[in-house]
């Protein structure tokens, strides 16, 4: 059965056991109080099963909304409920004469809350085997039925602060906070929760991937081991002013982030998570020189990464390895000729 079909039956067969517990639950005449425990469990297993949504909301400064969304969300489904259990509750008055609901029981907060924890594991299950959604931004962040001065999820601004070491893994102080004590006290907050590579650690890593990693990386990697990265970008050639996400290349992906140090793979390696190097069927899985480019953030198959193919030092490319052009042939990759050309081309940005 293909990925699609699979996704399909299974969103499908949840959707359906969804429903029966709820009519069962009225059909058994359970407490009426069972339903706002019924509405969390549907409103988890909905929410989880979207987790892209929330991943695009984060990376795109968005996340306010998605939030300002979950009052709507758990009203939808507590009347969604509300008129299963009360359909389910009139087939039992209907077959058997009696309309007598039962005394509220622990039950009845257990059973509701562990079915939708259930539902939202095999959702978030779902959302992960559909693979990269066909766009970046959900419709609801790209509308264009915004209100009066509100601008459309695709509008960005490119801040002028450079990028460098320090704002590489944290945006701008005056964009987090309006004065200089509150800036201190988050970037002491997130300081505590981060922690930088020590020498051995990098000589570790560079060991096991047999290869020397360019100085400024190693620099990032000192500072932090990776992780959520500033909201930066790439203006594509032509766009030297950008304010679309359209006019952006949006190199550490979907996720927002670098890979920690231990985690570091190959092309080749990532590949075979999904692909049998052996079977012919997958060889075009495999692009050339895949062994010797070091991936740095991935976000399904658009992919930053190292290329040791060639002498000297490595170069930095970007591209989406699952997207062909129109004689099917691989999408063309975005070249700077080493880390620090690729560092230097970065710029900082926020949604507008």
């Amino acid at each position: 059965m293909g990925v699609s079909k699979l996704s399909g039956a299974l969103r499908i067969g949840l959707g359906v056991s969804l429903v029966v517990f709820v009519l069962a639950a009225g059909f058994l005449q359970r407490s009426p109080w069972i339903l706002p425990f019924l509405g969390a469990g549907f409103t988890a297993a909905y929410l989880f099963g979207k987790l892209r949504l929330w991943r695009v909301a984060r990376n795109s400064g968005k996340l306010k909304r998605y939030w300002l969304q979950l009052p709507a969300d758990f009203a939808v489904q507590l009347i969604l409920v509300s008129v299963l259990y009360l359909v389910g509750f009139g087939l039992h008055a209907l077959t058997s004469g009696e309309a007598d609901a039962a005394p509220f029981a622990p039950g009845d907060a257990i059973w509701p809350l562990a079915f939708g924890a259930v539902a939202s594991i095999l959702g978030v299950y779902v959302d992960r085997i559909e693979g990269k959604p066909s766009s970046y931004f959900p419709v609801w962040m790209s509308s264009k039925d915004n209100s009066p001065g509100e601008s459309s999820g695709d509008d960005i601004r490119l801040l002028p602060e450079p990028v460098n070491l320090q704002s590489f893994f944290n945006a701008p102080a005056d964009t987090v906070s309006t004065t200089e004590h509150e800036a201190a006290a988050w970037a002491d907050a997130y300081s505590a929760l981060t922690e930088g590579l020590s020498e051995d650690d990098i000589t570790r890593a560079e060991a096991r991937l047999g290869r020397a990693l360019p100085d400024l990386l190693i620099a990032l990697y000192r500072q932090q081991n990776g992780g959520s990265v500033a909201g930066l970008c790439i203006p594509l050639p032509g766009h030297a002013a950008p304010t679309r996400y359209d006019e952006v290349i949006l190199p550490f992906g979907g996720y927002n982030d670098l890979v920690p140090a231990e985690s570091l793979r190959t092309v080749w390696d990532t590949v075979t998570d999904y692909a049998d190097p052996a079977s012919p069927e997958d060889a075009a899985q495999f692009p050339d020189g895949a062994k010797a480019m070091i991936v740095l953030a991935q976000w399904y198959r658009e992919t930053l990464f190292l290329d040791y193919n060639q002498p000297g030092a490595p170069r930095v490319g970007y591209t989406d390895f699952d997207r062909y052009d129109t004689d099917g042939n691989r999408d063309a990759i975005t070249w700077w000729k080493d880390f620090e050309t690729f560092f230097a081309a970065l710029r900082h940005y926020e949604p507008a």
